[in-house]
């Protein structure tokens, strides 16, 4: 894949190796950011790795940067060590799932075994990664609906306060009305306009 786009990895390099393969594409202008974290084993996978994000700072083809971060693995000379096929990235989304932020993965039907923290994270320059952290966790998409949905969750916030003052598009109301229905309903029996199916 050719693509100037965030892009992201799996990395079973040693960190010395690829934190020096990540500081040459940056020292040629290949790249200009990049961050990573190192992750253990979880109970489904088959070793511990790190999980790379890169933003390009130039059009790069992927297959020339798997071959970038090859490396030698003296326990294994004919297989060297390597990143598997870049995928382009999100860059919210990465920050929160490779932290493996609770409330992220919950999101989206998952957990995980190990959580991580923000200090866990690598990064070419801390206050770049300071801003991209703090926007993953409070200006995302996920932030914005997830800060909805705990203000619902605790009452801070009447339903049609949040389309009132435009947090929540108009278009949207029936959904609201859907999830307090949903609250105070699960479990019971409500027929809505409709008999008893026993009843003639």
């Amino acid at each position: 894949m050719r693509t100037s786009k965030p892009i992201a990895t799996i990395s079973y390099n040693t960190e010395s190796h690829l934190r020096m393969k990540l500081d040459e594409l940056v020292k040629a202008h290949k790249i200009s950011d990049w961050m990573y974290i190192f992750h253990l084993r979880e109970e489904d996978e088959r070793k511990d790795h790190f999980h790379v994000w890169l933003k390009p700072n130039t059009l790069l083809d992927t297959m020339d940067l798997q071959k970038h971060f090859e490396e030698l693995d003296l326990k294994n000379p004919t297989k060297p060590l390597r990143c598997i096929d870049f995928k382009i990235s999100k860059t919210d989304d990465w920050v929160l799932y490779s932290e493996h932020f609770a409330p992220y993965l919950a999101s989206k039907g998952e957990s995980r075994e190990v959580i991580y923290s923000k200090s866990d994270f690598r990064f070419m320059d801390e206050d770049t990664f300071e801003d991209t952290y703090q926007h993953a966790h409070k200006g995302s998409d996920w932030a914005h609906r997830n800060q909805i949905l705990e203000s619902l969750r605790s009452g801070q916030v009447r339903p049609q306060d949040l389309v009132l003052s435009g947090t929540v598009p108009l278009n949207l109301a029936s959904q609201l009305n859907a999830l307090k229905y949903m609250e105070t309903h699960y479990g019971t029996l409500d027929r809505g306009v409709h008999d008893n199916h026993e009843e003639e």
